[in-house]
């Protein structure tokens, strides 16, 4: 099963897929010390009504263990998003275009705290190697003395799925100072391959793109969208009113 091509369902079920971050682990990606050795979960953890609501959180499996983890996300039907893109490589002294890790060993998981600190925390298994990636623009948690995870919205994830389930060479990953935002206005995209996605209109590369702000991730950008294909999402807004 390649699991970078897939979003992961409790029924076995795909949806379209695609995420740079280097493959060692960062200062940003660490995991709380588990507190019960059987369960994985602290004695005196008194669950929060965030934490039992499922969130986008980020994790981060290490030496290349993506695959695994995905598969035991789906034994206990989480879901799960690997992105990837096409990227033109030379091979043999021929390009080709290949398929690849757009956010290099990132896991994206939706599930509940808990349900994350079972998989997180030893004993269990995969908590040797995956991780959940903290944000340090945040202050540490007073339970667990560590930034808190980076968490995305469940509209901003669905629009970051639909952004990189296009299979195109084209779009990236980029860190902010790459990046030119032409206005601070935020638009949809009404024509072409990326209908429906949401961001702020770019200069990247050379060519105007929409981006889509990832948090402490970096910056995704589309291939070269023409003005004609966007419409500013205010202007549709003031329609209703």
């Amino acid at each position: 099963m390649d699991t970078l091509l897939n979003v992961h369902t409790r029924r076995g079920g795909k949806e379209p897929s695609h995420t740079g971050l280097t493959s060692d682990v960062s200062p940003e990606v660490q995991s709380p010390k588990a507190e019960n050795s059987h369960t994985g979960v602290s004695s005196t953890f008194v669950p929060k009504a965030k934490d039992s609501k499922k969130q986008w959180f980020v994790l981060r499996a290490t030496y290349g263990r993506t695959e695994k983890a995905c598969e035991e996300f789906k034994k206990e039907g989480v879901r799960t998003y690997v992105p990837t893109h096409y990227a033109i490589r030379e091979i043999n002294g021929k390009k080709k275009r290949v398929k690849e890790p757009l956010l290099p060993n990132i896991i994206f998981v939706h599930i509940t705290r808990q349900q994350a600190n079972s998989f997180l925390k030893i004993p269990a298994p995969t908590s040797y190697y995956l991780k959940f990636y903290l944000d340090k623009t945040r202050e540490p948690e007073k339970t667990t003395g560590l930034n808190p995870p980076v968490v995305i919205s469940d509209s901003e994830m669905e629009n970051f799925i639909s952004a990189t389930s296009v299979p195109s060479e084209h779009t990236m990953m980029l860190p902010k100072e790459r990046i030119h935002f032409k206005s601070g206005d935020e638009v949809r995209i009404i024509k072409g391959e990326f209908k429906g996605v949401k961001g702020k209109v770019a200069r990247a590369a050379g060519q105007q793109r929409v981006a889509i702000d990832m948090a402490t991730l970096g910056i995704f950008v589309t291939a070269y969208i023409p003005s004609d294909f966007m419409e500013k999402i205010a202007t549709i807004q003031n329609c209703y009113k």
